[in-house]
């Protein structure tokens, strides 16, 4: 029987974004050697339905078949969660944002990877496209770009939902997947694989299976940079707290802020004694991000997506979640599993 591997997206109100993504997603090739069954799980998290428009031009005759359904609880946690639960019978889920562009090869590579290694997950590198203008640091700086930082085959501690391979093994035994208490803040994805990795599964790098990303002039700021960097510290905090509570955990953490801290105060210095801007931004991350993961021990975070943006990362949409049920934790979508 052929092997059934679903490729899941979630999306919101980004029908160019989502036609790029698609087009590229049909026009993948798959390995000679192997018997897979392709298809693309699309889950709208506009109430509205708003992707069936762009749905729509991917009718019969398409390569692979597109299933798609409309969460309309908003927030990541809910759309990753449903896109679960469509692929809970196939043999493995791959995750892909929908502002990416798959290049040729890339689906053919994961699954190879995948097949080779013999891993419950497999990760490749996301290497994003800069917009014409965008500040000269974003172009020698890695905040956009994932590529190099590992070697194919290395086992890692974490991973993203941003070009990742998961097996059935995986989301059948770590459930539910994606916490809701991330619904604002995201890191609901670093939170699972925490997870994952902490059950012992196998999560390898697979650098060849990379993949494209329009990145928007919004990211491209320094206030955005230092943003993502405190989000994603208290993201990581927040995360291991509750997989593990308890005073050790706390003290763990706390140290690892505390480093995090020290190590930028030494990149910074650095960078200045030796006239490297790569150093001074990693300086500016680390502190950042260690300021973050401080943070997040009382509970504090950066709701970046409080206010969703629609219209291919235009503006945000009023009365959205920033109108909503305010800053607790949102409901489990599914209470039964």
């Amino acid at each position: 029987m052929s092997t059934s591997v679903a490729i899941a997206v979630i999306t919101f109100r980004r029908p160019a974004l989502l036609r790029g993504l698609l087009t590229s997603l049909q026009a993948q090739e798959l390995p000679g050697d192997g018997d897979f069954a392709i298809r693309i799980v699309v889950v709208d998290n506009d109430a509205e339905g708003s992707a069936a428009r762009v749905l729509e031009e991917f009718g019969d005759g398409t390569p692979y078949p597109i299933e798609s359904v409309v969460e309309p609880e908003p927030g990541i946690p809910f759309a990753r969660e449903k896109s679960v639960e469509l692929c809970w019978n196939d043999d493995a889920l791959i995750f892909v944002d929908d502002d990416e562009v798959a290049p040729p090869g890339w689906l053919a590579t994961l699954l190879q990877a995948w097949e080779t290694t013999g891993a419950d997950v497999v990760t490749g590198p996301v290497k994003g496209n800069l917009p014409p203008g965008a500040p000269a640091w974003n172009h020698y700086s890695d905040v956009h770009d994932s590529t190099g930082k590992h070697a194919t085959g290395e086992e890692l501690r974490k991973a993203y939902t941003n070009n990742t391979l998961v097996s059935r093994r995986v989301y059948h035994a770590v459930t539910p997947g994606f916490h809701p208490a991330f619904r604002y803040t995201g890191s609901s994805d670093l939170h699972f694989f925490l997870r994952v990795h902490r059950a012992g599964f196998r999560i390898v790098w697979c650098e060849e299976a990379c993949i494209a990303e329009d990145v928007p002039a919004g990211r491209t700021t320094l206030r955005w940079l230092v943003r993502r960097a405190f989000r994603s510290g208290s993201g990581d905090t927040i995360s291991r707290l509750l997989i593990r509570p308890g005073a050790v955990s706390y003290l763990l953490v706390l140290a690892y802020a505390s480093a995090r801290v020290v190590s930028a105060i030494g990149y910074a210095l650095a960078g200045l004694l030796l006239g490297r801007k790569t150093h001074l931004l990693k300086a500016v991350r680390r502190f950042f991000s260690g300021v973050g993961s401080l943070a997040g021990i009382v509970g504090i975070n950066h709701d970046e997506y409080r206010e969703r943006h629609g219209s291919d990362g235009g503006g945000p949409v009023p009365g959205d979640l920033a109108g909503g049920a305010g800053a607790e934790s949102a409901r489990l979508a599914d209470r039964g599993r």
